[in-house]
């Protein structure tokens, strides 16, 4: 019989998990994992057949962390839910700057490119945006847009922090995406329905 693995493939991939979150993506190599773990490289071959396999699986690990910060509240106001939503996607841009970057500033992972229409096709986002569509008395085509463009301004103010080029200042960052979303909004209900179904085409052409 084979002798058993010391290590199972949850354990390696742990490890290799650890190697991003504090070296960065050029660190995951077969070999500085099994160096992390000190043993040798076949354990990880047979668990990840290759790099390729080995960096498919962080990837995917790395994005359900994403996903469990994105959707951690607070117990805020169902309103505030997108703000809510934003800063935690700054949060894990400031906390987990290295798992950040493989996520957004390497290409597409083995998911592929998600478009500025798919941010709000998130079966347990939608629900949320219609509510909060309804209270704010516009349309839900107009809330998806208006949630993709704050997605776009979360996204600059994360890369700056991921990329160390600015300092965290949670209680400023709060205020800056309140106000962006409060003008916004007024915005939109104070439209005609005529101009509100124009500047939703218009919006819906630029995603």
């Amino acid at each position: 019989m084979p002798p058993k693995q010391k290590y199972s493939a949850d354990e390696i991939l742990s490890a290799a998990l650890d190697l991003v979150r504090h070296h960065g993506l050029a660190a995951l190599t077969i070999r500085n994992v099994a160096q992390s773990l000190d043993i040798s490289t076949q354990p990880v071959i047979s668990c990840f057949k290759n790099s390729a396999a080995l960096h498919e699986a962080v990837w995917k690990s790395v994005n359900d962390i994403h996903g469990r910060y994105l959707m951690t509240f607070d117990g805020s106001d169902p309103e505030e839910i997108p703000l809510q939503i934003g800063l935690n996607y700054i949060r894990f841009a400031t906390e987990e700057p290295h798992l950040f970057q493989l996520l957004f500033l390497n290409g597409p992972g083995p998911g592929g490119i998600q478009s500025l229409a798919g941010l709000t096709e998130d079966p347990e986002l939608k629900p949320m945006l219609e509510a909060m569509a309804q209270g704010g008395g516009i349309s839900l085509e107009q809330m998806q847009s208006l949630f993709r463009t704050l997605a776009v301004y979360v996204h600059g103010y994360a890369c700056l922090l991921a990329g160390g080029l600015m300092k965290s200042n949670q209680e400023q960052m709060k205020q800056d995406l309140t106000d962006f979303w409060t003008i916004h909004l007024n915005g939109l209900e104070s439209c005609e329905p005529g101009q509100t179904a124009s500047r939703t085409n218009a919006e819906g052409g630029r995603s």
